[in-house]
């Protein structure tokens, strides 16, 4: 065989297996291509592991107790809202609402936000609820509240830009005021962007007479049972609840000991 025969078959094998190594090649780049993840998205605020509130049953007039035994605010589903509501040890088949939280904007939806306020109350509990005022931080206008323990002032919630902080105030005391009357309490929105007037609105729809606002303090006292420091004194007309713990199972007394 002649060296031109010898160098054309040389050249020829080393062409093939360029093409096919290029090949080989393109055909990973597509698998790569078809298996590789999507973008991860990675949430600005982390969990904060809030519990997402229970749901009421279709045509269901009572709320579900908190889980938790011991637990005196916790965020529920009232008449399809989320809702705060307060489960006094005295009255273990009531329970009353006192804000209805919407959504504020930054990554708090309206039940991230009701778990927040509620946990946020909880934890002050212990301490001795004693007033709800209106104070700033940050820039923002807030609600907070004193103990008999802490004196200083300790956020509930952050008051939504464009709301008057003495206005929404003033509406949490006429819901808790509606107790008084022997009436059931109803849960108070907190806008995301509305005006007074539409409180005023609200308190219309809920036959709460207009009043000027107040500048003083609301005693939380008269809305708390004894067990939490309170007098128990306007604890009417609140929502019925269901026991959402498990039942505890009894030992016949013929196999004790």
């Amino acid at each position: 065989m002649s060296l031109d025969s010898l160098t054309g078959i040389r050249n020829f094998v080393v062409r093939g297996t360029a093409l096919s190594l290029g090949a080989l090649m393109v055909a990973g780049s597509a698998a790569m291509a078809q298996t590789a993840p999507g973008d991860v998205v990675i949430p600005t605020e982390p969990d904060r592991g809030s519990t997402t509130p229970i749901p009421t049953r279709p045509g269901d007039t009572t709320i579900p107790s908190p889980t938790a035994a011991g637990t005196r605010f916790a965020c529920q589903i009232n008449n399809g809202q989320n809702t705060v509501m307060y489960f006094p040890e005295s009255q273990p088949n009531q329970a009353y609402p006192w804000a209805v939280p919407s959504t504020l904007g930054g990554g708090w939806s309206s039940d991230r936000r009701c778990n927040e306020i509620a946990r946020r109350l909880e934890s002050y509990r212990p301490d001795g609820l004693v007033e709800m005022r209106t104070g700033s931080e940050n820039g923002y206008n807030t609600i907070c509240v004193t103990t008999d323990r802490v004196p200083t002032c300790r956020i509930v919630l952050t008051v939504p830009p464009g709301q008057d902080p003495t206005v929404t105030r003033d509406r949490v005391f006429q819901n808790l005021s509606v107790a008084d009357s022997g009436q059931q309490t109803q849960g108070v929105v907190t806008f995301g962007g509305g005006r007074s007037d539409i409180l005023d609105q609200l308190g219309r729809v809920v036959g709460i007479r207009n009043r000027r606002s107040t500048t003083g303090n609301i005693n939380l006292k008269p809305f708390l049972s004894t067990k939490d420091g309170g007098t128990g004194e306007r604890l009417v007309g609140g929502v019925q609840t269901r026991s959402n713990r498990p039942a505890t199972r009894t030992t016949p007394r013929i196999f004790q000991r």
